[in-house]
């Protein structure tokens, strides 16, 4: 309630904390973050919420911080009847807020009649930290409304002002691990995974009970091909929270591993731990792709119109197998897009010769000067489609080897004769992917052949 509203990322702090702590109280379903948040400052009736969230009690508050004083109220409210539980108004130095964490969930856990679960004042996982000056720098890198730059700054910040600042190195970690998936080039993603991956070690290091580090270490690990090792992370992290984000995150190692129909169970269950107001998680749309499921993809697509995956309607229409199609989502991609000014409009211009197609898009490939992080991906989509199955295999290749997050697309229909190449035994061998599916299960295109051969189709 700051009056310039520049202060969100201190509130939405301290309820992500209190939310931290009461999932672990003892027989308390708590829903998460994201599905808490999404009815922040919505103005919807506490009963509606209750409903969505599928949960009996709301605990709802606000926070105003002015100089060195913070200002909360909380109340607790049965959904049953809209009655207040237990509401109060704390007014302390901002030095107090760990306690004032502690005295709220505590007020909570005794008017549910739970036991407290926590020891003493700033057990808070999220906090980890005396000082007051990095714990707030550091929510200040958590907020998603500033640059990812200035995000990067201030977890750097928190880690100078307190080196033991478990959850700090963790969002830091997780923060430049994240920049290989879409907005860092290829060849440069391994230097970002292992980055992370070091940052996310030491988190771990510190608190090896953090359930966002464990999941996040498992996302890094299959990005750099240790399939396994990342089964077994994710595996630790829903021990420690179960969650729509880690059960999203396992289902999205399973899609790029190939395993599309357990990756389509596994969104399932995520969506039914946390309904979300009935929304899809977004990637399950290329696992619908992947078994072939168009109208299934079109209708998650429909879902996901937000202006940030839009391209994923050239993915619908290139396993479609309707040329019109493909040629109308070309079209309406927006010129904002490098790849549409690189490659999908000079590929309409010569859309109705493959052979033309092809010979733009290996000098597109050539052309050095003009890169974005999913290049190799689009060219190889369109490899495939125009009837170069080679030339997809041998871009996708080079890509996944450096990193599995776009190796979804090898799994879709329009990747069959790419499949069938001695070359792409080869690929999901030296990827690591065969002695996971031994382990783990194997992909829906691929089967063994007794103890040592397969076969993908």
């Amino acid at each position: 309630m700051s009056p310039n509203g520049d202060q969100e990322y201190f509130g939405d702090g301290i309820a992500e904390e209190l939310l931290n702590e009461l999932v672990r109280l003892e027989g308390l379903r708590v829903a998460s973050r994201t599905s808490s948040f999404s009815f922040k400052n919505s103005g919807s009736d506490v009963l509606v919420i209750a409903e969505t969230l599928n949960v009996n009690f709301i605990l709802e508050g606000s926070i105003r911080k002015d100089g060195d004083r913070v200002l909360i109220t909380a109340q607790l409210i049965d959904a049953a009847d809209g009655y207040h539980l237990w509401s109060d108004t704390y007014d302390r130095y901002l030095t107090d807020i760990f306690a004032v964490q502690e005295e709220i969930a505590t007020a909570v856990a005794g008017a549910l009649g739970v036991t407290l679960g926590v020891g003493g004042v700033n057990a808070f996982h999220g906090a980890g930290t005396q000082d007051i000056e990095a714990y707030e720098t550091y929510l200040q890198g958590l907020s998603l409304t500033v640059p990812a730059a200035q995000r990067i700054a201030a977890l750097e910040r928190a880690i100078q002002l307190d080196p033991n600042y478990a959850a700090a190195w963790a969002a830091l970690g997780i923060e430049i691990g994240g920049r290989m998936m879409w907005s860092s080039l290829p060849d440069e993603a391994p230097g970002l995974i292992e980055e992370g991956s070091d940052l996310i070690q030491r988190a771990l290091e510190l608190d090896p009970e953090s359930a966002r580090a464990n999941n996040m270490q498992g996302t890094l690990r299959y990005a750099r091909r240790e399939w396994i090792e990342a089964q077994e992370d994710f595996a630790k992290a829903l021990t420690l929270r179960t969650d729509r984000g880690t059960l999203r995150n396992v289902a999205n190692m399973m899609l790029r591993a190939g395993r599309s129909t357990a990756a389509l169970s596994q969104y399932d269950a995520a969506e039914a731990a946390e309904p979300l107001d009935g929304r899809p998680d977004q990637f399950r749309l290329h696992a619908s792709l992947a078994r072939g499921r168009i109208e299934e993809a079109k209708e998650l697509h429909a879902w996901a119109q937000n202006g940030m995956r839009v391209e994923d309607s050239v993915h619908i229409a290139i396993n479609e197998d309707d040329p019109e199609a493909l040629r109308s989502a070309l079209a309406a991609l927006p010129s904002s897009l490098v790849s549409t000014t690189a490659l999908y409009s000079p590929v309409l211009d010569v859309f109705d010769s493959s052979e033309m197609v092809l010979s733009v898009l290996r000098d597109i490939f050539a052309d050095e000067s003009t890169q974005w992080p999913s290049k190799l991906h689009d060219i190889a989509l369109l490899a495939a489609y125009f009837g170069d199955p080679e030339f997809a295999l041998r871009l996708k290749g080079r890509e996944v080897r450096n990193t599995s997050i776009r190796l979804f697309a090898v799994w879709y229909p329009v990747m069959l004769e790419v499949r069938q190449l001695p070359e792409f035994k080869e690929l999901v061998t030296d990827i690591n992917l065969v002695d996971y599916w031994r382990v783990y299960g194997w992909a829906d295109a691929c089967r063994p052949l007794g103890d040592e051969e397969f076969t993908c189709s």
